[in-house]
């Protein structure tokens, strides 16, 4: 008898299905990144895809399926496929990293989305001309359009996404923050997700599931959905990811390996504001100038963030994998909010076709701490004058987003004009 202890690890496959040039296997020696995950969506994973022999007998007696496989040395190899589920917090990075892109937090979303980082990890202002416009200390371009920026006023996180970064050397955000004294501390930069136009993603990835007389390998996986809700406060990411190949390797097990934690802290749905924007956002056109709107903040209670890749196999049949990749053919992102006291000006939203700036923060924010996710143009799918008056407590509203065309940025490079944003707070 043995115990379930389990772990799994994390590898940036660097090249689609991690594939041996000499045998056309994957590759089991990869190096994997033990991560915090939660333990029960951690299991064995995956199907075996066969086709079933209906041949003509002479009695009342089936025949094995055939499994859609490859031979390697004369011998049929295994191969299943399927979906990897993980349940983690989207704890920080912490002081003195500058990225993610040697962080499990990294591999797992440059699985889904491409990445843009600002070139500095912090800054300040020399001066604020409104709330949605400040001069930087440091050079204007260090500022990635498109990318979420933070800071801390009153103790409260505050979050926006840069528009522009070079008129007349200042910066542009949008939403506002509350008071231009907040962009006068620290500047806390972000490094951005977001959903590619042309279909692509970071990099694929690979996963080690260790146990005690147990070890699995996933290889060739792509995000198909990341859904982040809460736990007592904690934003708790639930992600999916679509495999091309798993195999076990029982007879190799070691053992469950001790994960790897980040050094920041959870983010948490606490000290930081829900925000959307007080008027429409650029949509149907590119601006000219970035959007600079003006901020409503919400008396939010709960939310759930939800976005869903369709994803689309680039077949082919000279492998084990069946396919050269996957490719993101939309996405879809489905946000709502709860709300405790009513705003009764968001109340003609749905039938006016109104688009408003979708802006979800954490706290603590600081050096290496901070989490915000975006919708830079979100409209509503359902009326949010029909109030919850269910129970026996309090009236609530209900905000259903989704993304709709965003063009408020000056540039469609990198996270620039993208539809969705997901920012964690980079170390200094």
């Amino acid at each position: 008898m043995a115990v379930t202890h389990r772990s799994i690890g994390v590898v940036v496959e660097s090249s689609f299905g991690s594939l041996v040039a000499s045998t056309g296997l994957p590759d089991k020696t990869l190096t994997y990144e033990s991560m915090p995950v939660e333990r029960d969506p951690v299991i064995i994973y995956g199907e075996v895809i066969a086709s079933e022999r209906s041949d003509t007998r002479d009695g009342p007696y089936g025949m094995p399926p055939e499994p859609d496989t490859v031979y390697s040395s004369g011998s049929r190899v295994q191969r299943r496929t399927g979906s990897v589920e993980l349940r983690l917090d989207l704890t920080s990075v912490g002081e003195g990293v500058a990225n993610y892109d040697s962080n499990y937090l990294g591999k797992l979303l440059g699985g889904g989305f491409k990445t843009a980082k600002h070139s500095v990890a912090t800054d300040t202002s020399t001066g604020a001309s409104d709330v949605n416009t400040f001069t930087p200390t440091t050079t204007s371009t260090n500022y990635a359009i498109g990318n979420l920026i933070g800071v801390d006023y009153n103790g409260r996180a505050e979050y926006s996404a840069v528009t522009a970064n070079n008129v007349s050397s200042s910066i542009t955000i949008s939403p506002a923050v509350s008071n231009t004294s907040a962009i006068s501390s620290v500047i806390q930069m972000l490094q951005t997700w977001y959903p590619s136009r042309t279909g692509t993603t970071e990099h694929s990835c690979s996963f080690r599931v260790d146990g005690v007389n147990f070890r699995t390998f996933v290889w060739g996986a792509v995000l198909e959905s990341i859904a982040i809700s809460l736990d007592n406060g904690r934003l708790m990411a639930d992600l999916v990811y679509q495999a091309a190949c798993i195999q076990d390797d029982h007879a190799s097990a070691a053992g469950p390996v001790e994960p790897v934690y980040n050094s920041g802290a959870p983010a948490l749905f606490r000290g930081a504001y829900v925000v959307v924007s007080s008027t429409a956002p650029t949509s149907r056109t590119d601006a000219s100038t970035g959007d600079t709107l003006a901020r409503t903040e919400l008396d939010c209670e709960s939310f759930t963030f939800t976005v869903t890749n369709t994803l689309t196999p680039k077949g082919r049949s000279n492998s084990i994998l069946a396919m050269s990749g996957m490719d993101v053919s939309d996405v879809n992102v489905e946000c709502s909010l709860t709300l405790s006291f009513v705003n009764s000006g968001l109340n003609d939203d749905y039938f006016n076709r109104q688009l408003r700036q979708v802006l979800i923060g954490t706290g603590p924010i600081g050096n290496g701490l901070g989490c915000a996710l975006m919708i830079p143009a979100g409209y509503l799918t359902t009326d949010p004058s029909k109030y919850d008056v269910s129970g026996n407590d309090i009236v609530r509203q209900t905000l259903n987003y989704a993304q709709s065309r965003f063009g408020g940025d000056v540039s469609n490079s990198g996270a620039g004009n993208s539809p969705v944003r997901i920012g964690l707070t980079v170390g200094s």
